[in-house]
């Protein structure tokens, strides 16, 4: 027998079967009109470094999937591109060229793992100072990435975002959006890098794939302050424009830095506005001048009246939790209704340090004099909400933030949805507060009395290390979602796809509804420029969204040597459209009419992308956009059939990350433990609507398992041979060991196959590769040697194929030994042999080794061996009664509710849906027990007794229920 540990290799057999591969090119489908296809994506990565196991686990789960419809007997395209559109590879390039020392040794550290001289490494990373040539590195390297994962791609259709050809393509795209009034350049709010002077997206900006950046528009309310300087405003902002008739105080931070200005705003009225001086910078970006008059530090101004908004002259007081980094850098304070501002005038009246230091202001007596204003009525509080629920969570001061963010969001999401404006406000009362909430805004903007002011949900700095603000561009382009009719045709498209997991179809329509303008164009960056105004370049989310169809084409395209000025709007229009004449058009391109139709012709082949496999972050940007983009160009019968999703991974129970040192690289993983111990446990240990939680130690427990089939493998393939050369004929040994056995296999095949179907991996894994290896342990010791080779040569190949799409490596060394010819991943997929699978039998060997499993388990508590085990056999009676429990009921609450016995409740709630699924056959326990109690014996090293409830005098047989016996041990 083989020593694994030693004999088996599992880096020199990938590299054997990754060398196969890449000399027989099976992946590289053509059109076969006749053959089903299955038309595969996982979105192309970008081209600045290397990939972690978070890329690592949805490839992965795409190659599954892949190779299994190939099995499945489809043809199958999966191809792959590089993205580099955008700022990234420039910021990178540009911090290179500088020689900043962390991208420097970052950059260093990437290329140490293809280069081991150290000369040869700096001179690499030297030349990335031009961005192709980081470009043309990283995709070559990407490509031996995907290779020593064993991922069946076909890289013949490569390309890269960059590329001319790619370039005519998103020209033509962008043109149609531009007929139809879907892109249009106007002003308009965006995230912008203040460094770079430039609209930013999700990839620009550093860790928005997993903490999504988004501009917020506040209300900068406006305070009137007269004095020496004539009338200024200081301007507060806030979210809750609701909560204006409530406010009782102005905070202001006394230590902060703050600026009067003159603002002129866009209708060119100019105004003197004090505000942080951050926030003067922020106001510059957003459509207004300011010319900025004193600076000044906050604590001038405590003390101090002002009139708000509603007419009512109200004091500044100070506060250290106000930052002036956010927002306007003042915050007005609505005690009554917003926690933060009820615990900041709790903690300052027993400050007496801050109340000493403006005692010259009377700031005591200003405090005193703040009572709460009740403004929204709201089921379930009285007067002033904010107070009680402080009260209620125990809130000691301002910075107890997790508590007053807890309070703040209850209060909020309960005010928005149920509360009513009260008399006090004007106007406005008696509206619930999700109508008055716009209402008031627009009033205050309207009356002057408040302006809009842009902000960032949460801090952000670019790729190029500049801070990422809110600006106002007047010419910027932008895509519009709310163009008419667009949203329609979009919810028409996902309506008809399907969403894997289905928990996610909400989220899809949410953001359908909430998607509006989008900027799609940057001064600046790699990628191709709009074809009606070429000083713009398309971004990086709006460059990628119908670029599966470009895989369609791009073969023939180098096939027949068609140059990008070849590539006109006519020549797309034809391919994907079916539009215009293909004699003419070939005319005026300099080609032939053939050419054009079978371009024409391998794209309706293979379109419609039958799915598309990418991670959750995704929803709210680029599969979105994906719909979209598809329902606003092509046909219905060209729109995406469905979309398939996992969450994200997270390495030792923490988000990844270089500071905590615990980022692991794709290629540092093929290296260290082989390519398919990762997989199997990428796809095999959660499933893709729960986070993947990375850890060594697992990974290591899953090589020994992997270790242990390929044994099991080993073992079978060699009595199979065995039993070839001798002649004898397969499951002539039909004793019940073997049925049970070839019985739960058959039931694999079928339950992992519909598995797969369904797209549930580790289900499939669970089932097909650990619960059958655990039945095939469980078999070699209840067999006889003879019983064991009779079933090699019926299990042994087609469970090898069974598993082939998870560890296509390991599959393919164990088919050639066994089989010897041809690849494993291209074998047909197992089918099913129905007629071998015999339910009660299945049943009957379950109940035996769930008695010597409970058994142990029981022996393991008490920590004693004992020398009696007694197994309780449940009574007819109450497997009858049982039995019409189950069947007369439909849930399980209302089994429960009809079942009295506490005994049974509490098995009924463990086991009721495995019952109702797979029925309770009528079978004797006691004598199937009774037959098998000398192995049970064997397998427990002690005397075992089998007795029927009726007959037991034991007062533990109460316990014992249908299938599941009470354990008695000596």
């Amino acid at each position: 027998m083989v020593d694994l540990e030693t004999d088996w290799n599992h880096l020199e057999v990938q590299k054997k079967w990754q060398a196969r591969w890449a000399e027989a090119k099976p992946f590289e489908p053509s059109v076969e009109p006749l053959r089903r296809k299955f038309f595969f994506t996982v979105p192309y990565p970008y081209v600045s470094g290397l990939l972690h196991v978070g890329h690592g686990r949805t490839y992965t789960n795409g190659d599954v999937m892949a190779r299994y419809k190939r099995m499945a007997g489809f043809n199958v395209l999966w191809p792959m591109a590089f993205h580099i559109t955008g700022t990234p590879v420039l910021a990178v390039s540009a911090k290179i060229a500088a020689r900043d020392e962390q991208t420097w040794g970052m950059f260093r550290e990437y290329v140490s793992v293809y280069e081991p001289d150290a000369s040869k490494a700096d001179q690499i990373v030297e030349s990335f100072g031009d961005p192709w040539n980081l470009v043309r590195y990283f995709s070559k390297k990407l490509v031996l990435d995907f290779a020593s994962m064993g991922y069946s791609l076909d890289l013949s259709r490569q390309f890269t975002t960059g590329d001319p050809e790619y370039n005519k393509f998103i020209e033509w795209q962008f043109g149609k959006f531009k007929e139809k009034g879907f892109v249009r350049q106007a002003s308009y709010p965006l995230l912008y890098c203040v460094n770079d002077r430039n609209a930013v997206g999700e990839d620009d900006i550093r860790d928005a794939d997993t903490s999504a950046v988004e501009l917020q528009k506040f209300v900068a309310v406006k305070f009137a302050l007269k004095g020496g300087g004539g009338e200024s405003f200081i301007v507060s902002s806030t979210l809750r424009p609701d909560t204006v008739f409530g406010i009782t105080n102005m905070f202001v931070n006394p230590s902060a830095e703050y600026v009067r200005a003159f603002v002129t705003l866009p209708d060119g009225r100019r105004e003197q506005w004090m505000v942080s001086a951050k926030a003067a910078e922020k106001i510059g970006l957003q459509g207004k001048k300011v010319e900025i008059l004193e600076r000044f530090a906050g604590e001038r101004l405590v003390g101090k009246e002002i009139e708000d908004p509603t007419g009512k002259r109200i004091p500044i007081l100070p506060a250290s939790f106000v930052d002036p980094d956010h927002a306007s850098g003042f915050v007005h304070s609505v005690p009554g209704h917003a926690p933060l501002d009820y615990a900041a005038i709790e903690e300052l009246r027993r400050d007496s340090k801050t109340l000493e230091k403006f005692a010259s202001v009377g700031l005591k007596q200003l405090v005193d004099s703040i009572v709460p204003i009740a403004v929204i009525e709201v089921p379930g509080f009285g007067q002033f909400p904010a107070g009680e629920l402080c009260q209620r969570l125990k809130v000691a001061n301002t910075r107890e933030r997790g508590k007053l963010e807890k309070a703040t969001q209850e209060l909020y999401k309960k005010e928005f949805y149920e509360g009513k404006l009260l008399p006090v406000n004007g106007k406005f009362a008696g509206m619930p507060v999700q109508q008055a909430k716009a209402g008031m805004a627009e009033w205050l903007v309207g009356q002057g009395k408040a302006d809009w002011l842009y902000e960032t949900s949460r801090p952000a700095v670019c790729r190029c290390g500049g801070e990422v603000a809110c600006a106002v561009l007047s010419d910027q382009w932008f895509i519009d979602y709310n163009s008419g009719g667009w949203k329609e045709k979009a919810r028409l498209a996902l309506s008809r796809m399907q969403i894997h997991p289905g928990i996610y179809r909400k989220q899809f329509e949410d953001v359908f509804e909430w998607l509006d303008k989008r900027p799609c164009a940057r001064r600046r960056g790699l990628g191709t420029r709009l074809p009606f105004n070429h000083e713009w370049i398309i971004e990086s989310l709006s460059d990628s969204t119908i670029y599966m169809a470009f895989y369609a084409v791009i073969k023939n395209i180098r096939k027949h040597s068609l140059r990008p000025s070849q590539l006109t709007p006519e020549f797309f229009d034809f391919v994907y459209l079916g539009e215009g004449d293909a004699s003419k058009i070939a005319g005026v391109l300099g080609t032939t009419p053939a050419v054009l139709d079978e371009v024409r012709s391998e794209f309706l082949y293979w379109y419609p992308n039958d799915l598309r496999h990418t991670g959750v972050a995704h929803v709210t940007n680029h599969l979105s956009f994906f719909i979209f983009a598809h329902a606003a160009i092509f046909s219905p019968e060209h729109w995406p059939k469905g979309i398939s999703l996992n969450e994200l991974v997270v390495s030792e129970g923490s988000k990844m990350s270089k500071s905590k040192g615990n980022v692991v690289l794709l290629n540092k993983i093929s290296g260290a433990g082989g390519a398919d111990v990762f997989r199997l446990y990428a796809a095999g240990s959660a499933d893709f609507g729960s986070v993947l939680d990375y850890r060594a130690r697992e990974v290591e427990s899953t090589r020994k398992a992997l270790n242990k089939y390929i044994a099991s493998i080993l073992k079978l393939v060699e009595l199979k041979k065995t039993a070839s050369a001798s002649n004898n004929k397969p499951g002539t040994q039909n004793s019940s060991a073997s049925q049970w056995f070839l019985s739960k296999f058959e039931s694999a095949i079928a339950q992992g196959t519909r598995a797969l179907e369904e797209l549930r991996l580790r289900d499939y894994i669970q089932t097909a590769f650990y619960a059958m290896q655990n039945d095939f342990d469980y078999f070699v010791r209840r067999a006889s040697a003879q019983e064991i080779a009779s079933v090699a040569p019926l299990v042994a190949d087609r469970w090898i194929a069974l598993l082939a799409p998870v560890i296509p490596h390991t599959c393919e060394e164990l088919w050639e030994i066994s089989v010897g010819e041809g690849f494993a991943g291209l074998a047909p997929w197992p089918a099913c042999d129905a007629k071998k699978i015999d339910p009660k039998l299945e049943i009957q060997e379950d109940l035996v080794v769930g008695v010597i499993a409970d058994a142990r388990k029981i022996e393991s508590l008490l920590r004693r061996k004992p020398k009696k085990v007694s197994v309780i056999v449940a009574s007819k009676e109450k497997r009858d009664k049982l039995a019409e429990t189950i069947a007369q009921n439909d849930s399980l609450e209302t089994a429960l509710a009809k079942t009295p016995d506490i005994v049974m409740k509490a098995y009924l709630e463990k086991e009721f849906y495995s019952l109702k699924s797979r029925g309770m056959n009528e079978i004797d326990e006691a004598a199937v027990l009774a037959a098998a109690s000398q192995f049970i014996s064997k397998e427990l090293a002690c005397e075992v007794a089998v007795e029927r409830e009726e007959a037991s005098a034991n007062e533990r047989k109460a316990k014992a229920m249908p299938l599941r016996p009470a354990i008695v041990l000596e």
